[in-house]
This record gives structure tokens, C-alpha cells and sequence, in this order.
């Protein structure tokens, strides 16, 4: 079972990634989640990031996967995107309410994985433009 320190994160993620059924979440979509502390995953990730954008390329060839910003592709340059972002203030700030508060942004939860599963190929617009959002209306190949 998928560990989340809230339970309508749970709900939330079931919907976006399995039509709303729990058990398929944590069956089938496990690997994409971690939640342990964003710097220690920023740190892996910083030491595979090359590796993984060569696997990611060989994959999509030069091809982004998020097709999202207008100016998608222009510059042929290509980076490893997180499909559930390492982490994100998205679900405080939507399920929880959360406001900023003076100067500081809302709190961030960690989510995302290094896992290949939740790796895509996209072009440095399209992935500058995504941030820590979820763009999952985009199928990415993770419904099954």
C-alpha cells in the first residue's frame, strides 16, 4: 500500500492514475511514488540524470512526450521530466486549502519517484512550463 500522509491524497492520485480504484493504484502504480525527503532525491537523481536522458532518447528518440508549451520543440534541447513531479504545493493549495502566506509559498509534499516508470522525455519549454504540476490528462502510457 502506497503510503500518504493524507488520505484524500490517496483518493486524488486513484483518480488521476486509475479511474478512481484504489487498489489498482497501489498495484499498478507504486514505483512512480517516494516520499522520502526532496534533497535526497534531487541528490540521486542529479547523479543518474545523464544516464537517464540518454535511456530517454533512445526511447523517444528527439521527441517531447508533454507537448504542452506552443513553443514545444523549437530548440531541440531535451531534459528527464518527473510525470508525478518530486514534489509539489498542488494538493495543499487544491485539497487542503492552503493559502501563501506573506512572502512564502505553500508547503510542498514529496511525492514523485526516480523511477523510470516515472521519467518522460521533454523539450526544456514544455518541461519549464509544467513545473510541479501534473499534467496527467496527457496519457503518458500510465493507465492500464
Amino acid at each position: 500500500m502506497i503510503n500518504f500522509e493524507h488520505p484524500e491524497d490517496r483518493e486524488y492520485f486513484a483518480n488521476l492514475l486509475a479511474n478512481g480504484d484504489v487498489k489498482k493504484l497501489d498495484r499498478d502504480f507504486s514505483e512512480l511514488f517516494d516520499f522520502e525527503h526532496l534533497a535526497m532525491k534531487r541528490w540521486r537523481f542529479n547523479k543518474i540524470r545523464k544516464k537517464i536522458l540518454k535511456e530517454l532518447i533512445e526511447k523517444y528518440g528527439n521527441e517531447c512526450q508533454l507537448k504542452i508549451h506552443p513553443d514545444c520543440s523549437k530548440v531541440q534541447k531535451f531534459e528527464p521530466d518527473h510525470i508525478i513531479p518530486l514534489a509539489s504545493n498542488e494538493l495543499n493549495k487544491k485539497l487542503r486549502k492552503m493559502a501563501r502566506f506573506s512572502s512564502e509559498k505553500v508547503e510542498q509534499q514529496s511525492f514523485g519517484s526516480n523511477n523510470m516508470k516515472n521519467l518522460t522525455l521533454a523539450c526544456k519549454r514544455c518541461n519549464a512550463f509544467k513545473k510541479h504540476r501534473m499534467f496527467l490528462s496527457i496519457n503518458f502510457g500510465l493507465q492500464k
